[in-house]
């Protein structure tokens, strides 16, 4: 499983980040300072396999540890946040040796692309999980809603006759949705339940995740009739 070192001295944003990275199945550590970044890069086994890698940070910038890597013959991805928007901002960090500059506010969405594609360059991407569902009152159902068809016992998908790939987390949300059919779940109940957390974070993961689903299953995802948005409380799944 690739490791990806997130380097971000704003907690909030640090803890987001690493959320939604471990969502798509990644290992991920976070420090808050480019001294710590480059410590733990150094003594890192097996090696880390990416950096995300803010540019102000304390006491050395993101342009410094960058550079600091460079020099040391250190191939790593890296993947830079900023909220500096000149061309010149650009051009020093491309000049110090990152992979990719992206400026803040970005979409999660972006981030998780450039890091599945920088690692794919490097034969570090991990493979889409088949790992068989767990044992649940659906299993041997083949569940039917609109034009779709999921059985979660062969852990398969199709929409109009056509096999639907989805990922474990988004099957995952998909059973749940569909083993409370009608039923108000909130966002935090499904970060308890599907993602196994004991204390929800704030994090647009579920709204990202829910609109994967609208586009898999939906006629017009922009007007769902099986995914629905309960305002201020989280979603109602009908069949």
């Amino acid at each position: 499983m690739p490791s990806i070192l997130v380097v971000e001295d704003e907690e909030h944003l640090a803890i987001g980040i690493k959320f939604n990275l471990e969502a798509e199945g990644f290992t991920v550590t976070t420090v808050g300072d480019g001294q710590a970044a480059l410590d733990l890069l150094a003594a890192a086994t097996p090696p880390i396999d990416l950096v995300v890698l803010d540019l102000m940070l304390p006491g050395m910038s993101g342009y410094a540890v960058c550079e600091a890597l460079r020099s040391d013959d250190n191939d790593v991805p890296v993947v830079m946040l900023t909220a500096r928007t000149l061309v010149e901002d650009r051009i020093r960090g491309f000049n110090a040796g990152t992979d990719v500059y992206l400026q803040k506010p970005f979409d999660l969405d972006e981030l998780i692309s450039i890091v599945r594609n920088l690692l794919a360059r490097r034969g570090r991407a991990p493979r889409p999980t088949t790992a068989a569902p767990e044992t649940t009152g659906t299993k041997g159902q083949v569940h039917r809603f609109g034009a779709a068809e999921v059985n979660f016992d062969t852990w398969e998908a199709r929409f109009k006759d056509t096999p639907v790939k989805l990922t474990n987390l988004e099957m995952k949300l998909l059973r749940y949705l569909v083993e409370h059919e009608g039923l108000v779940v909130s966002r935090e109940e499904l970060l308890t339940r599907v993602w196994g957390l004991t204390r929800a974070p704030a994090t647009r993961t579920i709204d990202t995740f829910m609109l994967n689903l609208r586009k898999s299953f939906e006629e017009d995802p922009s007007k769902p009739v099986h995914f629905l948005s309960v305002r201020g409380t989280g979603y109602r799944f009908v069949r």
